[in-house]
């Protein structure tokens, strides 16, 4: 930082202008924060209301889970209505929000009560009762947030981003640059330092014309005044995420800072959207017009800085990955190349995010073909199992599987329609060709995610996390987070998400015709590189447990994260290998004698792995005993 200020002091006192009003004025509202906070807690509890085995082993659990709930809404508590900070050090917000809330929150859920049997507890008694109030928070704060208007000016939440122009710098050579950075070069030192393609070139007259161009610059920095800082482009803001490795280009070639779009103005309209990962959060989404004359949109969104590490993360991996496909020749003949999301960091807990209106999870789909939000077919899910066990009294495993599938298939069958995915791109997309790319596109980016979700154990795939692209068909990795079970790699009972809505949009062609041989081809291009990738892995999934670690405790010195290091090098090394395992085994089979092959009797096909794992994937007993939220039926 202290370089940048240095450097290009115009270019940082534009942007402390603008960071400093996206972290004050853009944090979503207490209300937004605390019903984002309640669903969440409502959605692990309301997992838990299942029948056990006996009546001893339910209340033994049931105690142990009210005690690690009680802890939760005491911190909640204390996050939301902190009674130990004087009121003086408080906004005027706060001080309203706490006078709403504070006294419900703690009757309902912080108050101390003596049972029937004279034993003394804090908030609800049971798991029911804590999902039924949960319940009642979250309509009330719902019907509080639903009050916030879906757009405002610019002008309204923050004056000064409204009142942002720039015009944009011409693009010669070295045109972003400082001229402190400039000058302390002389030009026959400065271009054979720079690594620039324009300025390696052999033709003497090429390097003169670009040695030319740049002295100009200079010139003209100069002559604009304020130290020549503000000349050329060097003091201006470019739009974000055009760096590796949120960004990525064919040629894998040094970023032309020159040819990078740069921020003109905000758009005057402020919009206000509901999170498409998280359906109850509403969030801030600003767009910045580029000087390609391009729309720039992103989510303000409040995250914890793990999550935020965790999606840093996924870029590099994504990054690294479509460098390797760019390369094998299989993948490219089928046109197979992965994508970045762009997530900035703004500040320890707030990111921006790229979202467009043509991003759309399949939550959403769902919602807009049949209207009903998926949340009450899990509610319907969950009380009906739960039921149907009660009337049965049998609370063993086969029971339970034989319910659980009884109540998918009837949900399926009487609730959901098998192609309201594809109902609502036919009516997207009305021109025929133009459909039937977007699903081959669709079916090669979505065999792209499912290698990674089936590789790298990812967190379950619900429906408001598959998101994706309705005009290029392109797979947003939303919540690339992984499944730990004590450190190491968890594997589901589904690789990978494709439900009977995503393979009825597929189709039996495309399924066969590119999902599968782009699946193939995918791994077989990992697998080639296996030596060049493994040291990558190894720290993405060094740097990820150990975030993941200490996001479960308190903040540690530098020898105690050495220590912790330590400690987890054999899992790291595991999770290695359970990711090359996986990768490997999803490749393309060696044939050794093709002739004594062809000519048996059953021969294996060498995809065989893939079209087992899709047998997995779409079997019916499997998806009726995932989570209920995972929503198997959509």
């Amino acid at each position: 930082m202290s370089n940048l200020r240095k450097l290009h002091p115009i270019l940082w006192s534009k942007l402390e202008v603008i960071l400093e009003d996206l972290i004050i004025r853009f944090r979503p509202s207490y209300e937004a924060e605390l019903l984002a906070t309640i669903t969440a807690l409502l959605q692990k509890a309301s997992s838990r209301v299942e029948l056990k085995s006996s009546k001893e082993e339910k209340n033994k659990e049931e105690h142990s889970l009210l005690e690690s709930y009680h802890t939760t809404l005491k911190r909640i508590g204390m996050k939301f209505f902190n009674k130990e900070k004087p009121d003086g050090s408080k906004s005027r917000k706060a001080v309203l929000f706490h006078a709403k809330y504070a006294s419900m929150f703690e009757c309902d859920f912080l108050r101390q009560q003596t049972g029937p049997n004279g034993a003394v507890y804090s908030g609800p008694a049971s798991i029911p009762e804590l999902v039924e109030r949960l319940k009642r928070w979250k309509l009330m704060i719902e019907y509080q947030v639903s009050r916030v208007p879906s757009s405002c000016k610019l002008q309204e939440a923050s004056p000064s981003l409204a009142w942002y122009s720039c015009e944009p710098p011409d693009l010669w050579a070295g045109a972003c640059e400082s001229k402190s950075f400039t000058i302390s070069k002389s030009l026959n030192e400065y271009f054979p330092a720079r690594g620039n393609e324009l300025c390696q070139v052999s033709q003497s007259s090429a390097l003169v014309a670009a040695k030319t161009s740049s002295h100009a610059v200079m010139m003209a920095a100069n002559s604009e005044g304020l130290g020549g800082h503000a000349g050329g482009g060097a003091g201006v803001v470019e739009i974000p995420g055009q760096y590796a490795p949120t960004s990525s280009g064919m040629l894998d070639i040094r970023p032309f800072p020159e040819l990078h779009a740069k921020l003109i103005r905000f758009e005057p309209t402020l919009e206000v959207v509901t999170n498409s990962t998280k359906q109850e959060q509403i969030v801030r989404r600003i767009s910045m017009l580029g000087s390609n004359g391009r729309q720039y949109k992103f989510l303000l969104q409040l995250a914890i800085p793990y999550w935020t590490r965790t999606d840093e993360r996924s870029a590099q991996l994504h990054y690294i990955m479509g460098k390797v496909l760019r390369k094998d020749i299989r993948s490219c003949k089928r046109c197979v190349t992965v994508k970045p999301k762009v997530v900035i960091p703004v500040a320890q807990r707030m990111r921006m995010s790229s979202n467009e209106t043509s991003h759309q999870s399949l939550e959403n789909v769902f919602h807009k073909i049949q209207g009903p939000s998926s949340n009450q077919l899990i509610s319907h899910f969950q009380e009906t199992v739960n039921d149907r066990l009660r009337e049965m009294k049998g609370t063993d495993d086969a029971t339970k599987a034989k319910v659980k599938l009884e109540v998918y298939q009837e949900i399926c069958n009487e609730v959901v329609l098998p192609n309201f995915f594809t109902r609502y791109m036919t009516e997207m997309i009305k021109d025929a060709d133009h459909l039937f790319q977007f699903r081959k596109v669709f079916t090669s980016q979505l065999a792209a995610n499912s290698l990674l979700q089936h590789a790298f154990a990812l967190v379950e795939r619900t429906p408001v996390r598959f998101v994706f692209c309705t005009k290029t068909g392109q797979m947003i990795s939303q919540d690339f987070r992984f499944q730990y079970n004590q450190g190491l790699l968890d594997k589901h009972k589904v690789p990978f998400r494709l439900t009977r809505n995503i393979e009825e949009l597929i189709g039996p062609f495309l399924l066969q015709g590119v999902f599968i041989p782009s699946f193939v081809s995918i791994s077989s291009a990992m697998n080639d590189k296996r030596s060049i990738f493994e040291p990558m892995l190894h720290i993405l999934l060094r740097d990820d447990i150990i975030s993941w670690y200490t996001s479960k405790s308190n903040p540690r010195n530098d020898h105690k994260s050495r220590e912790l290091e330590v400690q987890l090098s054999d899992r790291i090394w595991k999770n290695v290998g359970y990711v090359q395992e996986r990768v490997e085994e999803c490749s393309a089979r060696l044939v050794e004698d093709a002739s004594k092959e062809a000519i048996s009797e059953n021969p294996d096909p060498v995809d065989s792995k893939v079209r087992q794992l899709i047998s997995v994937a779409t079997n019916s007993d499997n998806l009726s005993l995932m989570s209920a939220t995972f929503q198997a039926w959509l």
